[in-house]
């Protein structure tokens, strides 16, 4: 298959390391001194059981690659406003953009530029990073699960998961994309906003029955505004996501990870989202108003100290 991906950090610089190495002829789209080190070594990406290094087209500018067969869309959703106009050289008559990025939300931004009905929404479930340039370090291995919104299956959609489940990337075709937005969304907008504000991993965060106690009540906030906007959501969503993160390896999450180093970060997204949305549904949301009160200073990052 013939793909772009489009941002190719951690989540897109995985994937699409798994995808060329298994045959498909891959685009990585990235920038900067990343994208130097992938044009001049190739892409490594280092695994708990392996390393790979793949060479595959790179490059700067969608209008290089044209139109593909498939559109990972894994950049950083606060880049969102900029990028997804500069993605439509990649669009042609049979394209379909796949969104892995965080939050509830870039479907409909990507559908309202590019059309609704060329969208699936998915979701990545994993933890992958760029170690540096041109280095991708994978330690949660990765997932997907993705949908179309308005039909269970398609052919296009199943053609993708065999795609991927080729290429050795476990894959769920869901009958309910916007279930599997929400119950990561619900987990990451809490791990993300409170290990962000205590600068503290979620494995050791956990262990604080104050803090377990906190996120807790974050999630519950969240699903509280999922299930007022419609959302088909478990109502024991909060207890089996703790199950879920108990059992995770001590990991950081990427946006811990930007306010550690002073980068801009995905904030609206996560925390942001739940306050915004929760307002227009009528549901209060403390904890995540706080975070994001507290946070809200470093959003769009911090400049170096002297």
């Amino acid at each position: 298959m013939r793909i772009a991906v489009m941002g190719a950090g951690g989540v897109g610089g995985c994937l699409g390391a798994l995808l060329a190495r298994a045959g498909n002829d891959v685009s990585l789209i990235t920038r900067g001194e990343h994208l130097a080190a992938i044009r001049a070594n190739g892409l490594r990406l280092i695994r708990a059981n392996e390393e790979l290094v793949v060479e595959t087209n790179a490059t700067d500018s969608p209008a290089e690659v044209g139109p593909v067969e498939l559109v990972l869309f894994t950049i950083k959703t606060l880049h969102n406003r900029q990028i997804i106009s500069n993605i439509k050289p990649l669009i042609g008559h049979d394209t379909s953009v796949l969104t892995l990025q965080n939050g509830v939300e870039s479907h409909e931004q990507l559908g309202a530029v590019l059309g609704s009905q060329i969208v699936l929404p998915g979701a990545f479930w994993g933890s992958s990073q760029i170690k540096s340039p041109g280095v991708i370090a994978e330690a949660v291995e990765a997932r997907i699960s993705f949908g179309e919104v308005d039909e269970a299956e398609s052919l296009r959609a199943l053609d993708i998961r065999t795609m991927f489940r080729e290429s050795g990337i476990e894959t769920e075709l869901s009958p309910d994309p916007m279930q599997v937005l929400w119950r990561k969304f619900i987990i990451v907008s809490a791990a993300a906003g409170m290990t962000s504000a205590a600068q503290t991993q979620i494995r050791e965060l956990l262990q604080f029955p104050d803090a377990r106690k906190l996120i807790c009540t974050a999630m519950k906030e969240a699903l509280a505004v999922g299930l007022a906007k419609g959302i088909n959501l478990p109502e024991d969503l909060v207890e089996t996501s703790v199950e879920f993160m108990d059992r995770l390896p001590d990991f950081q999450n990427s946006m811990h990870a930007d306010y550690e180093k002073g980068r801009p970060t995905e904030l609206d997204a996560l925390s942001g989202a739940v306050v915004r949305i929760g307002k227009q549904v009528g549901v209060q949301t403390p904890v995540h108003s706080f975070l994001y009160s507290v946070l809200l200073p470093h959003k769009d990052g911090r400049a170096p100290a002297d």
